[in-house]
């Protein structure tokens, strides 16, 4: 009398794979999957959003108060629509201010806003390049109290930053 095994072990799989136990060890191991494959998806994705914004800002970037700026912000542009070009020059020194505070917070090394604005690589921020040039404006308004400057140029040097602390998203 011989035995065939695997005729045996096949037999015992069948009934097995046809049992109401291993139905629901399929079922349990179909959710435990799925619950698996959701949380790799939510892993992957903090992961993702943390190197886009290493790669679009150049360095990490921490969670700054965007309501604090916006409300600087909005201080600023009143003072700039005062009407008169002293408060309007403090309206650009006070944005200048604003912006070395947001590229320290970022991750900008320096001892003041133009060693911090030089720390900045071509194409890491956005509206950079137009905020160095303003940046010079800037120097020049408080190097000289009576360096004149037209309403309308002073306008386009507070856009330069508006475009840089947009891009960082701080302002809507």
């Amino acid at each position: 009398m011989s035995i065939d095994i695997t005729n045996a072990l096949y037999s015992l799989w069948l009934a097995i794979a046809d049992s109401r136990f291993f139905f629901y060890v399929k079922i349990f191991a179909g959710f435990v999957t799925a619950v698996l494959l959701i949380a790799d998806v939510l892993l992957l994705s903090k992961r993702i959003e943390g190197d886009v914004k290493i790669a679009v800002y150049g360095a990490k970037v921490p969670s700054l108060k965007k309501s604090v700026y916006a409300k600087k912000w909005e201080g600023i542009k009143t003072r700039m629509e005062e009407g008169s070009a002293s408060s309007a020059k403090v309206a650009v020194i006070e944005a200048d201010k604003m912006l070395g505070e947001v590229l320290e917070k970022v991750g900008y090394k320096g001892k003041d806003t133009a060693e911090k604005i030089a720390a900045v690589k071509p194409g890491q921020l956005i509206g950079i390049e137009e905020v160095s040039q303003s940046h010079e404006i800037f120097k020049r308004i408080v190097q000289n109290h009576a360096f004149e400057i037209s309403h309308e140029e002073l306008h386009q040097i507070l856009g330069s930053y508006e475009k840089v602390f947009r891009g960082l998203e701080l302002l809507d």
